[in-house]
């Protein structure tokens, strides 16, 4: 399985490379401002909070999200619905955003909350899965290469099924 016929298959339409660049783009707008790697406060002023590995996991996972998921919705146009696994892009969406997130992953204590958990509760668990941020993320980046992966195979997969002969009217 190469990627380059599939990638240059997908991202030769300005429309796709379009998609890829806009997603990688507020991908990452939408992953600094969760993660709060950048806070805007209101009375004015900006507040950065980066170190090296949360701007190389944020800029993996906007990349990888706005390549993958351009090839997903290709291969899925082109084989009419029939895909496969297209679930796992949506899991390593989700993961990405959780694991980048402030109080690190912000769904796991809302869905706690949900439940009944209490504040202080919650509160510590946010406080320890922080320290868990750079495994949560490198969990992230692996679904989002894995999702990648299956995108590239299911472009090529798609690439190879007959095309629907249509009938002429009668």
């Amino acid at each position: 399985m190469r990627p380059g016929p599939a990638l240059r298959e997908v991202y030769h339409r300005p429309g796709y490379l379009a998609a890829a660049v806009i997603l990688a783009l507020v991908s990452a707008t939408l992953l600094a401002w969760s993660g709060q790697v950048v806070t805007v406060f209101p009375q004015g002023g900006v507040f950065i909070d980066a170190d090296v590995w949360t701007v190389l996991g944020l800029l993996g996972a906007a990349v990888l999200l706005g390549v993958t998921l351009p090839l997903h919705w290709f291969a899925w146009r082109r084989s009419a619905g029939t895909a496969a696994a297209q679930g796992m892009g949506v899991l390593g969406t989700v993961f990405s955003v959780g694991s980048l997130s402030c109080c690190a992953p912000l769904l796991v204590p809302g869905l706690l909350s949900l439940l009944g958990f209490s504040g202080a509760s919650l509160l510590s668990l946010n406080l320890r899965l922080h320290q868990f941020r750079l495994p949560l993320t490198l969990t992230a980046l692996a679904f989002l290469a894995v999702s990648f992966a299956m995108g590239v195979a299911n472009v090529n997969r798609a690439c190879n099924l007959p095309r629907r002969r249509r009938m002429p009217a009668a």
